[in-house]
């Protein structure tokens, strides 16, 4: 399987491309340099050019996997896409796996992170999942705490009533996880000001937070939880999605000839997924809407 073959099977839907991904892993040296490509055209696509079966999320996810350092600058730079252009190209994976993309993807410098936390046009999904990605580099990198608290504080002193609370609470758990007792004043003052409410998140979810990670330890701390972990399989991450199991795949008929003619490109049984249905997969009422705009609304 060539490079070119495996990029033309990441780029049309159908069950999860297990063969695939291995091939790529296989050709790692080749690949990187086409998923670079692939991140730079992005970078300058319109919303309406973006297609459902672009290989982005499988790209997205390899190079987390690999801890490609030289795809970090591209991909922060792509995270200050337009929200529109985001959500379309990510979907769900915004806030399941992009801390953990830019964790993995990391070289050394918090600056791009911190721009895309900064800029108010970037989508606010993404800038408070920005927040954990600089909690786990802090708990990976002890001597990058300094930074982070700096920049903690700068946030503060910059940011108002306009930014929306779930970056304020992402911000909060940063200070809590990271233990800055300098700064527990500041959390408490945006609690008081109704910057976080009580309808979200109560002031009491924040102590509780500062307490676990007096006391934990690498094994038990955030950085342990599965969902903060740094990501090491692709496959793993992605089988349980409702995009590659059987009841979406069946619903969507054009995919059936690729699957039945071409077995070996996927894997000998379809991945059997769970239930959990992304933010822009058809709605299972049956309405035709995604599922974001009909029964999640």
């Amino acid at each position: 399987m060539t490079p070119d073959d495996i990029m033309r099977i990441f780029a049309r839907r159908g069950p999860l491309p297990i063969k695939a991904i291995e091939a790529a892993r296989e050709q790692r040296e080749a690949m990187v340099p086409l998923f670079l490509e692939h991140i730079n055209v992005l970078q300058k696509a319109r919303v309406e050019d973006l297609s459902e079966d672009d290989p982005f999320v499988f790209i997205y996810h390899l190079l987390a996997e690999w801890r490609e350092t030289s795809a970090y600058r591209p991909m922060a730079k792509l995270f200050q896409r337009e929200p529109d252009h985001l959500d379309a190209l990510l979907g769900d994976a915004i806030t399941e796996t992009s801390d953990r993309v830019m964790f993995g993807l990391f070289d050394g410098d918090l600056e791009p992170i911190f721009e895309i936390i900064r800029n108010r046009r970037a989508d606010s999904f993404l800038r408070g999942e920005m927040f954990d990605a600089i909690t786990l580099i802090a708990l990976s990198e002890p001597g990058l705490r300094p930074q982070v608290r700096d920049f903690l504080t700068e946030f503060h002193d910059d940011a108002d009533a306009k930014t929306e609370e779930e970056i304020w609470w992402a911000w909060a758990q940063t200070v809590g996880v990271l233990g800055f007792e300098d700064m527990v004043c500041k959390v408490r003052a945006v609690f008081e000001r109704g910057w976080i409410t009580p309808d979200h998140t109560a002031y009491a979810d924040f102590e509780h937070v500062m307490q676990v990670n007096r006391t934990a330890d690498s094994a038990s701390g955030f950085a342990a939880e599965y969902h903060n972990r740094p990501i090491t399989d692709t496959v793993a991450e992605l089988k349980g999605w409702y995009c590659f199991s059987p009841e979406y795949l069946a619903s969507k008929s054009r995919v059936q000839p690729l699957a039945l003619t071409n077995p070996e490109l996927f894997g000998t049984q379809p991945v059997q997924a769970n239930t959990k249905i992304g933010r822009n997969d058809p709605c299972p009422c049956g309405s035709g809407k995604k599922y974001k705009k009909c029964c999640a609304a």
